[in-house]
C-alpha cells in the first residue's frame, strides 16, 4: 500500500527526485535557529561527501583542531550555542564557573576543618560524640530544608537573581562556622557546626530553585534538559580543577591564621564572582522590581527601558515594594495581599480602608495619617491574565505617583482613577466610585506603553509579581434568601 505523500504548501523537489535524473545534491543542515553547520555532497552515483564551508582551511592539522575545539565545545555548550541560549548565557556561566572554583577551594579548607570538629586526630574524642553530632547535623538540615522550602518556595523564581546570590551567603557562613569549630569546646561545636549544615541545606533550595528559573531564562530552543546537563559537565570539570589546586592549597597552607586569610581571600572572591553572575543576566519577565524600575522610569521620561537598561539598575539584595510619587517622596507600600482577608485589613484601627476596583483586579487602600506609608494590596479576580498582574501593578504605582506627601488618597485620585460607583460609608471602609475626568488617560493604560513594551522584548505572556500562594477572586451578589 503506498504511503501518501505529507502535504506542502508549495511543491518542493525531494532528494530522490533531483537524484533520478542523474544530477548531485547540495545537502545543507542547518540548527533550529537556521544556521549552517554542515554541508555535504550526495554524488548520482551514490557517493556522499563533506563540503569543506568557505573560508576555512583544508589543512589536516587544522581541521584536526577544528574537530577538537568543537567536541570540546558540544560536550560542555548547550548543542546550537550561541543561537540556542539568551545573549547572557556566556556571561553568566563565566563567573558562575569561576565561583565554583573558589568555592571548591574554601570547601576543603572548611572540610578539613570540619573533620577536626568531628574528632579527628583527638584521642579524647569518643566516635559515639561524632556519630551523635553528625546525626544532629543531618537532622537540624532536614529540619531546615523542609522549613525553608514552604516559607520561601514561591518566593525564589520571582526573585531568582536575589536568592541565587543568597544561596552562596549561606554556603560561605557555613563555610566560617566550620573553620572555626575546632576551637570551641563541645557544645560550642554542636551549636557551629549544626548551623552550618542547616545554612548548608538553605543553599542548596535556594541554589536549586534559582538556578532551575535562571535555566528557563537561558534556554531558547527546548534545551532545557539539555542546558542543565551542560551545565553540570561545566561545574563538574571546574570542580576537579578546583580539587587539584585545592589539594596543593590543603597541603602548603596548615597555619590557623593564613587558612583564615586564605579563606577570607578565597570567600570575596567567590561572592565578588557570584555578584557579577547574577547581574549578568537580563530577565525578560517582569517582577516587583523590574516593573518598579520599568514603569518608574516611563512616568517620569515617557521611555521604556529595555530588559538591559532595567538589569543595570537592579537591586541584588536590598530591595523592598516601596513607591514614590512624583516629588521622589516614599508614599506607598505595594504588594499583592495574600487573601481577602489579608487585603481588607489595616495595622491601625483608624484607618480608613477603601476598596478601588479596577480591570480584572481589585485595590484595597488603607487612607492612612500624613508621614506614614500607605499600604496598598491588590487581588487579581477570577480568569485574569498575567498582563492583568502586570497592569494591576502599574495601575497602582500610578496612584502613588500621583499622592500628595503623605500618601493619602484623595477625592481627586478618586475622580481619575475609578469607574462610577456608589460612595458608601461603612464602620471600617468605604467603597470609592466617582465619575472619572474625561480628559484624564492614566499612563499605564497608554496604547504607547504597551507597544512598546513588546518591542522592547519584555515578556507580557508571564509575570513573576506575586510572591505567595496566587489567589483569584470570584465575585456573586448574594441573594436575599442566602441571608
Amino acid at each position: 500500500m503506498a504511503v501518501p505523500d505529507e502535504p506542502h504548501d508549495e511543491p518542493a523537489e525531494k532528494i530522490t527526485d533531483i537524484l533520478a535524473w542523474g544530477n548531485d545534491v547540495d545537502i545543507v543542515e542547518l540548527d533550529k535557529s537556521g544556521h549552517m553547520q554542515q554541508q555535504w555532497l550526495h554524488a548520482h552515483d551514490g557517493h556522499i561527501l563533506p563540503v569543506q564551508l568557505k573560508n576555512r582551511s583544508n589543512g589536516i592539522f587544522y581541521r584536526s583542531v577544528r574537530e577538537w575545539r568543537k567536541a570540546l565545545f558540544d560536550s560542555f555548550l548547550p548543542v546550537g550555542f550561541p543561537h540556542s541560549v539568551s545573549k547572557d548565557y556566556l556571561a553568566y556561566q563565566t563567573f558562575d564557573s569561576l565561583q565554583a572554583f573558589f568555592s571548591t577551594i574554601s570547601s576543603l579548607l572548611a572540610n578539613r576543618a570540619l573533620l577536626k570538629g568531628l574528632g579527628v586526630g583527638d584521642a579524647s574524642s569518643s566516635a559515639t560524640f561524632a556519630l551523635l553530632l553528625t546525626i544532629l547535623k543531618d537532622t537540624t538540615s532536614r529540619i531546615a530544608t523542609i522549613v525553608f522550602a514552604h516559607r520561601f518556595g514561591l518566593r525564589i523564581e520571582p526573585d531568582a537573581k536575589r536568592y541565587r546570590f543568597l544561596a552562596d551567603l549561606f554556603n560561605d557562613s557555613a563555610f566560617f562556622l566550620e573553620l572555626y569549630s575546632p576551637y570551641l569546646g563541645s557544645w560550642g561545636k554542636v551549636i557551629a557546626l549544626s548551623t552550618g549544615q542547616a545554612l548548608r541545606a538553605l543553599c542548596g533550595v535556594a541554589a536549586g530553585a534559582s538556578k532551575a528559573a535562571l535555566s528557563v531564562h537561558f534556554a531558547r530552543q527546548d534545551n532545557l534538559a539539555e542546558l542543565n546537563v551542560k551545565e553540570a559537565s561545566q561545574e563538574t570539570a571546574v570542580g576537579l580543577i578546583g580539587l587539584l589546586v585545592g589539594t596543593l592549597v590543603v597541603k602548603a597552607i596548615e597555619d590557623h591564621s593564613s587558612v583564615v586569610l586564605l579563606m577570607i581571600l578565597l570567600v570575596l572572591a567567590h561572592l565578588g564572582t557570584n555578584y557579577l553572575g547574577v547581574r549578568s543576566v537580563c530577565m525578560a519577565t517582569l517582577n516587583r522590581q523590574r516593573a518598579t524600575i520599568l514603569f518608574g522610569e516611563y512616568l517620569k521620561s515617557g521611555v521604556v527601558l529595555s530588559s538591559e537598561q532595567v538589569a543595570e539598575r537592579e537591586s541584588i539584595v536590598f530591595w523592598s515594594p516601596i513607591i514614590r510619587n512624583n516629588r521622589g517622596n516614599k508614599v506607598v507600600h505595594l504588594e499583592f495581599a495574600e487573601s481577602y482577608g489579608h487585603a481588607m485589613s489595616c495595622s491601625d484601627s483608624h484607618d480608613k480602608l477603601i476598596i478601588v476596583d479596577g480591570l480584572k483586579h481589585t485595590r484595597f487602600i488603607c487612607s492612612r495619617v500624613p508621614g506614614r506609608l500607605t499600604p496598598i494590596k491588590m487581588l487579581l479576580w477570577e480568569g485574569a491574565q498575567p498582563i492583568d498582574a502586570i497592569r494591576a501593578w502599574f495601575a497602582a504605582m500610578e496612584i502613588a505617583w500621583l499622592m500628595e506627601d503623605g500618601g493619602v488618597y484623595t477625592q481627586k485620585l478618586d475622580e481619575l482613577f475609578c469607574d462610577a460607583g456608589v460612595e458608601g460609608n461603612g464602620r471600617k471602609f468605604s467603597i470609592a466610585g466617582k465619575d472619572r475626568d474625561s480628559e484624564f488617560v492614566p499612563q499605564f493604560n497608554s496604547p504607547k506603553l504597551w507597544d512598546e513594551l513588546v518591542q522592547k522584548g519584555w515578556n507580557l505572556e508571564m509575570q513573576a509579581l506575586e510572591t505567595t500562594a496566587p489567589v483569584r477572586l470570584q465575585i456573586r451578589k448574594r441573594r436575599a434568601k442566602d441571608l
